[in-house]
């Protein structure tokens, strides 16, 4: 071995012909090893490298002979592949067949939005027959101006349709000429029928009845009030907005009238601007009357249960030329009760001269 070196690295060979570099044994046949070489040689840069390049070539003949022998067979026992079956289905669909079908899906999809629409306008229209009255004094009640008619065009709101007591036909003539505040009838005035002249458009009758269930808020702009029409019965607390007078007459007042009850109050109450004063700590608890004593301004009242929890509020725009005038008669202030003044000129809180009840509290749970 003397002078050779091993083909694979130029490293020196032993006595046994072995590589001293790298091992290799150089005594075997050269043509055993092909350095740098694969199966893939001689073939086409663009052949698909073969996971049996292992096998001998003569060995890969012999067996795609085999295969082309016995493929017939094996192609027998296999079963079709339709791998894109439904594009090919798609591609021989005809134009016309494929426009025939849009169409259906169309006309499918406007079917199917008609029988929506027909559906809910026959429960709208089911819902209006039934209860059209009532919607049409909610939207009333809500909205004003007479927007109900849009549900019903005949249908007009009665406030005593459910009203079963009755008041006499006969009775006395009576005018009561009244002022900002809270008037009890078969006390301050007599239960009747009753028409009301304003002097400004805004002024305001109020009627609350809970016995009755009679509830009016009446004004002279607002379309088909019931001015003329007061039903008033005994029990009913009626309110009066205006900055001078609101005259009310009736021609069968009824004069059985209770004698009412003196108030229990006998001290005025002063209240400045800017105060707040709570009855049951700086003033006894009872009703009132508020007179203003100078420049208008607010006056806020908030009454509490026994709770201590808040349940009714009064704000009143008092003083000279405020359109609520110079004083509100027959404020009930409860335990609890808090006055204040938040602007404008100072407020006397005077004793009402005649009281329905000394039960202060109930006359706000009744009142609603």
């Amino acid at each position: 071995m003397f002078g050779r070196k091993c083909t694979l690295c130029g490293g020196k060979l032993d006595g046994r012909g072995i590589c001293k570099e790298c091992g290799l044994d150089s005594s075997k046949s050269e043509k055993r090893y092909k350095i740098n070489q694969s199966s893939c040689d001689g073939e086409p840069l663009t052949h698909v490298h073969r996971e049996d390049y292992h096998i001998p070539k003569e060995d890969e003949q012999k067996r795609k002979k085999e295969q082309r022998m016995s493929g017939g067979q094996r192609m027998e026992n296999r079963q079709p592949e339709y791998r894109y079956h439904d594009d090919a289905a798609q591609r021989r669909m005809s134009k016309r067949e494929r426009d025939k079908d849009q169409k259906k899906s169309v006309a499918g999809r406007i079917v199917a939005v008609i029988t929506i629409v027909l559906t809910v306008a026959g429960i709208v229209l089911s819902v209006i027959e039934d209860h059209g009255s009532e919607i049409s004094s909610w939207v009333d009640t809500e909205f004003g101006d007479g927007e109900g008619a849009a549900v019903s065009e005949e249908y007009q709101y009665n406030p005593y349709e459910y009203v079963e007591t009755s008041i006499p036909k006969t009775g006395e003539s009576a005018e009561y000429v009244l002022s900002s505040g809270r008037y009890i009838v078969g006390i301050h005035l007599q239960e009747g029928n009753y028409a009301a002249e304003t002097q400004d458009e805004f002024d305001t009758v109020q009627v609350h009845d809970s016995v009755n269930g009679v509830y009016l808020y009446e004004y002279e702009s607002k379309a088909d009030n019931h001015l003329d029409d007061l039903r008033l019965y005994e029990g009913a607390v009626v309110t009066v907005i205006c900055e001078d007078t609101v005259t009310l007459k009736t021609d069968n007042g009824q004069p059985d009238m209770q004698p009412g009850t003196p108030n229990p109050i006998t001290e005025t109450v002063e209240v400045g601007t800017g105060e707040i004063k709570r009855a049951g700590t700086d003033f006894e608890p009872g009703i009132y009357d508020i007179i203003a004593s100078g420049e208008a301004g607010m006056a806020d009242i908030t009454i509490y249960n026994g709770e201590g929890e808040e349940m009714d509020t009064l704000g009143i725009y008092l003083g000279e030329d405020a359109t609520e005038g110079m004083g509100f008669k027959y404020i009930v202030l409860p335990e609890g009760a808090v006055v204040v003044r938040t602007d404008g000129g100072a407020l006397s809180l005077v004793p009402a001269e005649t009281i329905a009840s000394e039960d202060y509290l109930g006359f706000y749970e009744n009142l609603y």
